[in-house]
């Protein structure tokens, strides 16, 4: 109790004489405390390198007032501090004067009596730290000489790359000893968390190579080196006797820091999967990191300036990015934007103490390493947290996995199911088709294998929607299948729903025939049974009676194999289509005509090129048939190897072998030419020209067309288009805009075969029509069939209607001639007046005309 109350007295008189001595300019120092504050008896004033002599001749000194510390912010310039001691026994004890600011590079204490010269006493920061009995401080601590006593002033000069701080304290040996081993508890256990955070993510990188992981292990490295700098361990224990490291140092790990902040962020959050704005100002502020670090090892001094204004400004960016990923739904955005406020936080103290715009004081000196270890606990939280989704993700995804596995097990006969049948009818299709047909094949049976090809479907599907093209699909072959059931010879597919058709394909069907079994010729069974199926569906009102093509090929005569059958019953099809019968049978003549399309395919280009084929022009009269008015440009192919090839023909071959563009170019040009050398034998009429569908689908043909017109100076409205119905199924949105071109520079367009179709009402509204040409199956049939020539006259009246002109085709007799003018058809054409001839001939024949 006696010890107590004698320490209790001992510490009241050092206050006591504390307070006193604090009153004046002197400071008296009594060996028995253990440490003293100099900040309010110093004076002070900045220079650039002015040595001590005339340091003692300067008489105006700037006086401080307070106990605050002395911070002059960012100054090129040393600054020289000067204050009293008044020691009035030797000290018996070791004692140092301590600055708390370990960023000052360099110091110089001198202690002088009376401010005569030389200094009793010299030292220096690099000088103490090169000693082997150096002071245990992370600050700057400068030794006393022992023997030191009476009246004596101190003179300090300090300089700094970074911030001038210079607060001043004495302390005793053994005190500073005890709070140097304070310390190294502390800073031990910052740096081992920082160091456990970097074992830790370097593990978990090494382990799942995540980028996030490394470049937060690089991150937190960079955060280890600047506090190594600003806290003094780097000082005290790495690079010792080196102050000068601290000035490169300090830039460089901010920069790092910043650097890698910015590249953990992008890589944490994926914002180059987010958003590209944010990725791209992530990548800006990593540039200026770079950039940085170049530039201070030319300047340190001003990038420690430049250091500070970058972190700033990526702490700022940093923030907003992380409330830009909370708005965008990432749910571990919001461990980011605590850990960087609370780093913000941290710094902006530091920053402003730093900066000289409020006190330095404990506070402010510790803040920024108080807020990055709870910024790097945090964002390891968010790191786990990152983890603990992934795996919940894992999860959830390998329950969906397992639930998909259950419905694909469930699924697999459904799916097998639906791979033997035709989605659209849910009749068989061409693999359960084929199947039969190889087990008859190999079971030595002689069957007919039928494709059958409804080409009406694919329009309807095209003009009218392919919903409504299914649901007549799916009566046609309700009734197809219905009337198979009752033949005999015909195979059942399946038995289950006794399905007797299969589907190859949208708009055909396909079945197979036991010869055998047939009591009469095949080819009249197979158009018996086919026939013409009329269909009527709710949305139409009168029934739609579907054309088709039918092909036959028969097992073992034309084809051995499934493969080869299937390929001579396309092959029967095909000639089906092209010579207009209903049920063709394959035979030796048919592979003769595929082989002659073949060669037509491979000649067609050359021929092109040697200027083989011919343009032709027929005709066209006036209502009465007594002038020449226009004329039709038709397509003529004398081969010298296969003789006359038809137009028709032509135009297929060329269409389904992807010749058309270069075919059809070939033709409007020779047709330009040929209209100005009727311009210039003085024949100004009208010319009418063929264009087909994948023409009116090709924009850039129409351009080519109508630039070849005004290349070769011909009037723009002596040239007529024509087009027929059947073009305007095929997208009729590209149609009508080529047609909408055509008209809008002064061509006129002519609907060719008008009648033959069954939409042609419904778009006539819509398309820039101005002459109507009406078939010739309705013409040559007028004068002795009444509904014909009803037809007839209903055409010409709805042209009148709309204004629009008509042309008769197929005028071979003067009754057919007469009938037509006396109906007010504006133009005839027809061998009644002369057949297609060549160019020269057309003029000979036209002259005699107008002589005539």
């Amino acid at each position: 109790m006696a010890k107590l109350h004698k320490w209790s007295a001992g510490f009241v008189v050092i206050s006591l004489l504390f307070a006193i001595t604090a009153s004046g300019k002197e400071l008296t120092i009594q060996d028995d405390a253990v440490r003293f504050s100099l900040n309010h008896h110093i004076e002070y004033f900045l220079d650039k390198d002015l040595p001590l002599d005339q340091i003692l001749q300067r008489e105006q000194w700037h006086k401080k007032h307070n106990d605050s510390v002395l911070n002059l912010g960012f100054t090129g310039q040393s600054v020289w501090l000067r204050t009293s001691l008044t020691i009035p026994e030797p000290l018996t004890r070791q004692w140092y004067l301590v600055i708390p600011y370990p960023l000052l590079e360099e110091v110089d204490l001198y202690i002088l009596r009376d401010k005569q010269q030389p200094a009793i006493y010299h030292t220096s920061r690099q000088e103490t730290e090169n000693q082997r009995e150096r002071a245990h401080s992370y600050q700057v601590a400068l030794p006393l000489p022992r023997d030191l006593n009476g009246q004596v002033e101190l003179f300090l000069r300090a300089r700094s790359a970074t911030s001038l701080q210079v607060p001043l304290e004495l302390w005793r040996e053994d005190h500073l000893l005890n709070r140097f081993s304070l310390e190294s508890l502390y800073w031990g256990a910052y740096f081992g968390v920082l160091f456990a955070l970097v074992v830790y993510n370097l593990f978990l990188f090494l382990s799942i190579r995540d980028s996030a992981y490394g470049y937060y292990v690089l991150y937190i490295g960079s955060i280890s080196l600047l506090m190594l700098c600003i806290s003094g361990v780097g000082s005290a224990w790495i690079w010792g006797g080196q102050p000068l490291l601290t000035r490169y140092a300090l830039p460089i790990s901010t920069a790092l820091v910043s650097l890698f902040a910015l590249m953990f962020a992008r890589s944490f959050l994926k914002w180059q999967e987010i958003s590209s704005r944010w990725d791209r100002s992530m990548k800006i502020a990593a540039v200026l990191a770079g950039l940085l670090i170049v530039y201070t090892w030319a300047s340190p001094i001003h990038g420690a300036l430049f250091a500070g204004l970058l972190g700033t400004l990526v702490i700022v960016l940093l923030i907003s990015v992380g409330l830009a990923g909370l708005r965008a739904g990432v749910t571990i955005a919001r461990y980011f934007v605590l850990a960087w406020t609370t780093f913000a936080l941290g710094t902006a103290l530091y920053l402003l103490n730093v900066f000289n715009f409020i006190p330095v004081n404990v506070v402010t000196n510790h803040a920024m390493q108080v807020g990055s270890a709870a910024e790097v606990l945090l964002l390891s939280f968010a790191l786990a947290h990152r983890i603990k989704d992934e795996r919940a993700r894992k999860l959830a995804a390998l329950r969906r996995q397992q639930l998909a596995e259950r419905q694909v097990r469930d699924l697999e006969m459904q799916s097998l199911e639906q791979a033997m049948h035709d989605s659209t009818t849910r009749m068989p299709n061409a693999s359960l088709l084929n199947q039969q047909l190889q087990t008859m094949m190999s079971q030595n049976k002689q069957v007919a294998l039928t494709l059958v090809h409804y080409p009406q479907i694919k329009d309807i599907a095209s003009s009218m929607g392919h919903r409504l093209a299914e649901e007549m699909f799916c009566q046609l072959m309700n009734k197809l299948n219905h009337t198979l059931a009752g033949q005999d010879g015909v195979i059942c597919l399946e038995s289950r729903q006794l399905a007797y058709i299969a589907i190859p394909e949208f708009g055909s069907a396909a079945f197979l025939i036991d010869v055998k079994q047939l009591e009469g010729p095949l080819e009249p069974l197979i158009n018996q049974m086919v026939g013409n199926h009329d269909i009527s569906v709710h949305s139409v009102r009168l029934p739609v009676f579907m054309n088709l093509h039918c092909g036959v090929a028969v097992a073992p005569e034309h084809g051995d194999s499934a493969e080869i059958l299937y390929q001579h019953a396309s092959a029967a099809q095909d000639r089906s289509e092209s010579s207009k019968v209903p049920v063709q049978v394959y035979n030796d003549e048919i592979s003769d005509f595929a082989r002659r399309r073949l060669n037509l395919v491979t000649a067609l280009p050359p021929a092109i090129e040697a200027g083989e084929l011919e343009l032709y022009l027929q005709p066209q009269m006036n209502s009465t048939g007594q002038e020449l008015v226009g004329a039709e440009i038709l397509l003529r192919w004398h081969s010298p190897r296969f003789g006359p090839v038809p137009a028709g023909e032509v135009i297929e071959i060329a269409e389904n072998a992807g010749l058309m563009d270069l075919l059809s170019r070939y033709i409007v040009t020779q047709a330009w030419k040929t209209m100005q050398t009727l311009q210039e034998r003085q024949l100004n009429i009208t010319c009418s020209i063929n264009l087909s569908v994948q023409n009116l689908t090709n924009s850039h043909f129409v351009s080519f067309a109508l630039a070849g017109i005004r290349e070769h100076g011909i009037p723009m409205n002596r040239v007529i288009f024509e087009v027929t119905e059947t073009s305007m199924m095929h997208n009729m949105d590209a149609v009508i805009g080529s047609l909408l071109q055509i008209a809008n520079s002064g061509c006129m367009i002519a609907l060719d075969d008008f009648g033959t179709g069954y939409s042609s009402l419904a778009y006539l509204s819509r398309l820039p029509i101005h002459e109507l040409k009406i078939d010739r199956c309705f013409i040559s049939q007028m004068a002795s069939n009444e509904n014909d020539l009803r037809i007839v006259q209903n055409t010409l009246k709805l042209a009148r209607t709309l204004n629009l002109e008509a042309v008769a085709e197929g005028v071979e007799d003067n009754s057919t001639r007469e009938l037509l003018t006396q109906l007010g058809c504006h133009r005839l054409q027809g061998y009644l007046f002369a057949r297609p001839m060549p160019l020269e001939k057309f003029c000979d024949w036209a002259t005699a005309q107008t002589t005539n």
